[in-house]
């Protein structure tokens, strides 16, 4: 499928909820005492993004942004 808008392309949009949805899981990936607070999804931005509040063992609050940046299709090589 050829990419024709990527601002934002409809793949970055879908990606970005799918790892909105596996916060859960990826809270289990932390150490004990470290846990998600909140997470925020921003789509309709050029490129979307996940925004994770977190606490760490000592109850301190961080904030961690995934963002999602889709490469044009001819810069993408194929293997």
């Amino acid at each position: 499928m050829r990419t024709r808008f990527y601002n934002p392309s409809k793949l970055e949009v879908n990606f970005a909820r799918a790892i909105k949805d596996l916060t859960q899981q990826l809270e289990k990936k932390l150490d004990e005492g470290e846990k998600v607070i909140n997470t925020e999804s921003i789509h309709n931005t050029d490129n979307p993004m996940v925004i994770f509040k977190l606490q760490d063992k000592e109850g301190d609050l961080h904030e961690v942004v995934v963002q999602f940046i889709q490469r044009p299709d001819n810069l993408v090589k194929q293997e």
